[in-house]
């Protein structure tokens, strides 16, 4: 199960500590100094705990930390009984046989998730992996990560079974506890427990075990998880177990489950009841290009204590509305990044940006304040970074200066799975800006740093923005393809001899602008052009560029454009008076529809529209023999146009691409790739052009540059000396 929380010494003094963890706290003093409590009580600002025979009573302003860890319990010997892993033998080779090119195989995995009367929970969880391949050895590698303020994590077994029987059992030494990899903008208090699983070869069973004990919970009233039955290898058995006081309802719902695998075994126990559920015999999910994430795909399961968001909203909306303060220095800093802006969208725009240039991204999480809800916006300024959850609420504080109601709003961004709403869990991954302007609803993400205003991150697009402070979810809807356009214009001239000369401009919006911006706002301008010219040396090494340039990716002012202009020598294919051409970087593919069939849905991240016009000049002498026919779709899920067009010297090429769903669905499969067929054969058709037969009767007279379009049909005399 994801963990979502943390604790923080503040979290700790809004509270009356008491001694029912089973586990003593440890007191970090101002000076560095540390006590051991075994009871605690907190009020009137003054800390009151009992060390041994003492009792003590410390200002609050000399504690510097407070923690619920393990340290104080001595080390515990791994359990060495391993009588039962024989047994799982059999059923790996079995299931080797029926998947003999898998990596690993999962045979059993075993989950247990207890939620006790007190609000403390502890879970138990045990994998027993086959080995079947040399690449699959990394499973050996195993790493736990957790709270030591609110958790306690220990090792029940860890061994590896090799094909002769022999066990080889994990010595209780080679457990290594360090802290968490944080990164370089992510920092919270987690720590991570690792060990290797001894002598695990190809052939071999690894089998190992732990228990999570959760015994300072930040709520005693949240209990949630989720539990996911499939991934890319083969499962034998998978069995989740989940377990509340007999007084307390868990809220359960399961999707992808086949019939009857969904609902749970329940049993009443003495004092609990027990939800179970167990599948089996599942086959590796088999990645499809673009495909839906994992998680809407697999078997899964989600359970929560409570079966709407009332309760978790209630719990933080005194949080954010604590947060969500229009403080002077914040008014102050609205006024001056205002000043002189000619109109609302304007102002909009200077504080979209503001928090998107001027806030650095720095992920700091401590507790359920800082992850669900952010620091408040006041600080977040001063600092002058923040994560999205920061980010978001500054941004919609500052524009309350304005008078535009805005609100930070949760959202499962759409790479990550779909959004769970039918019952209470945290789900969300993201925080971004709901603006309420004139009637209607848009969005911002002030972590996106190379998106003009009003556009938003394409991984936002069509989620489900959850809004803490009034209480709704409601849709991001999917921008049109006009807001995520690529417009490219091509001059091409082309010569007797076949040397190509084309004039490269392409303009952009939207996330295609975005991505474009980062990538040249990350390149020196001497690495763009070597890029350019990489690009145009995969078509011929005999070329010539003359400019690679782009507009200034850090001017938000204006759109992003960017322009090349190359000759490639020689480049158009001649045969006796024939000539061939096609067009550099025209050819289009789509890998999603590469397979016959499909399983799972092709999900793009959002909708999108590429245009290009083609205006191409002939040769002198030249007339055009063929031509490409026309081709126009049209379906729910792609748009396409393309039109040639020859006016005396010129041949003109407008062509449209856009697909305005960001799913197409399994049963609409061999329609959408029926589609994508014909527009990449289209885009690979050439264009012939035919050199008109000189006459010598005429060769002293002038004659004009270009014949006539009509020429191209009509067979001219032949030269002096032939036969008619």
């Amino acid at each position: 199960m994801k963990k979502y929380f943390s604790l923080t010494l503040i979290c700790f003094l809004c509270l009356i500590l008491t001694p029912n963890t089973g586990n003593a706290a440890i007191v970090t003093l101002s000076d560095g100094s540390t006590l051991v409590a075994d009871s605690m009580l907190f009020e009137a600002d003054t800390l009151s705990f009992v060390t041994g025979t003492d009792s003590l009573q410390i200002p609050r302003s000399e504690i510097k930390n407070i923690s619920f860890t393990a340290q104080q319990h001595k080390k515990e010997n791994l359990s060495t009984d391993s009588t039962d892993l024989a047994m799982f033998m059999p059923k790996a080779l079995e299931m080797q046989k029926k998947y003999p090119d898998a990596q690993s195989i999962l045979v059993s995995e075993e989950g247990n998730y207890q939620f006790r009367k007190d609000g403390t929970s502890l879970s138990r969880y045990r994998c027993i992996t086959y080995i079947n391949k040399e690449e699959a050895l990394w499973e050996a590698e195993v790493s736990l990560t957790f709270d030591p303020n609110r958790e306690r994590i220990r090792v029940l077994h860890a061994r590896s079974y090799s094909p002769d029987g022999t066990i080889h059992n994990l010595a209780p030494e080679q457990i290594k506890i360090a802290k968490g990899s944080s990164g370089s903008v992510f920092f919270d208090q987690y720590q991570q427990l690792s060990f290797t699983v001894p002598e695990v070869a190809e052939g071999s069973l690894i089998d190992y075990s732990y228990e999570t004990e959760e015994f300072n919970p930040f709520d005693r009233n949240l209990f949630q998880g989720r539990c996911y039955f499939q991934w890319g290898s083969p499962v034998g058995e998978s069995v989740l177990r989940v377990s509340v006081p007999q007084d307390r309802e868990l809220h359960y719902m399961a999707y992808n489950c086949e019939s009857g695998t969904g609902e749970p075994e329940r049993l009443e126990g003495v004092d609990s009841t027990i939800y179970s559920w167990k599948l089996t015999d599942l086959p590796p999910v088999i990645s499809e290009p673009y495909m839906p994430s994992y998680r809407d795909v697999v078997p899964c399961v989600y359970y929560s204590l409570h079966k709407d968001f009332t309760y978790v909203n209630n719990k933080l909306r005194p949080m954010f509305e604590k947060r969500f303060q229009l403080t002077d220095l914040v008014k102050d800093k609205v006024n001056k990044l205002i000043e002189g802006a000619k109109d609302l969208n304007e102002k909009i725009a200077r504080l979209y940006l503001f928090c998107q240039k001027e806030i650095r991204y720095i992920s700091i999480k401590a507790n359920l304040a800082s992850n669900q809800v952010g620091h408040p916006a006041e600080e977040t300024l001063k600092n002058k970074y923040g994560d999205c959850t920061d980010k978001g609420m500054l941004l919609a504080t500052m524009l309350k200066q304005i008078g535009v109601e805005a609100y930070p709003v949760g959202v499962r961004t759409n790479d990550a799975g779909r959004a769970i709403s039918d019952i209470a869990v945290f789900d969300d991954n993201h925080c971004i800006t709901e603006v309420h302007l004139d009637g209607r609803i848009f969005y911002l993400d002030s972590t996106a740093t190379d998106y003009r205003f009003p556009y938003f991150r394409s991984d936002d697009h069509e989620t489900t923005a959850n809004n803490t402070m009034l209480g709704t979810r409601n849709l991001v809807p999917l921008p049109p393809p006009e807001d995520n356009a690529m417009h490219v214009t091509r001059d091409i001239t082309l010569a007797d001899d076949g040397t190509t000369r084309i004039d490269f401009v392409s303009t952009l919006n939207g996330p295609s602008e975005a991505s474009f911006r980062e990538s040249a706002r990350n390149l020196k301008p001497e690495e763009y052009e070597k890029q350019i010219r990489s690009s145009i040396s995969a078509l011929t090494a005999d070329y010539q560029l003359e400019i690679a340039t782009h507009s200034d990716p850090l001017d938000f002012s204006t759109q992003f454009n960017a322009r090349s202009t190359y000759t490639l020598n020689r480049f158009a294919t001649k045969s006796g008076r024939y000539m061939i051409f096609s067009i550099p970087y025209f050819e289009l593919s789509f890998p999603e529809v590469s397979l016959k069939k499909r399983r799972y849905n092709i999900q793009y991240s959002t909708s999108k529209l590429r245009t290009d016009h083609v205006d191409i000049k002939l040769p002198p002498g030249y007339n055009v023999k063929s031509l490409p026919s026309a081709l126009r779709l049209q379906s729910p899920y792609v748009e396409f146009e393309i039109i040639y067009d020859q006016q005396g010297d010129k041949i003109e090429i407008t062509r449209k691409l856009a697909f305005p769903r960001r799913v197409i669905p399994v049963s609409d499969y061999d329609s959408f790739k029926q589609d994508l067929e014909k527009i990449a054969h289209s885009s690979k058709q050439k264009i012939f052009l035919e050199k008109a037969p000189v006459n010598t009767t005429d060769a002293a007279s002038t004659t004009p540059d270009v014949l006539p379009v009509a020429s191209a049909t009509i067979e001219a005399a032949p030269p002096t000396g032939e036969k008619k």
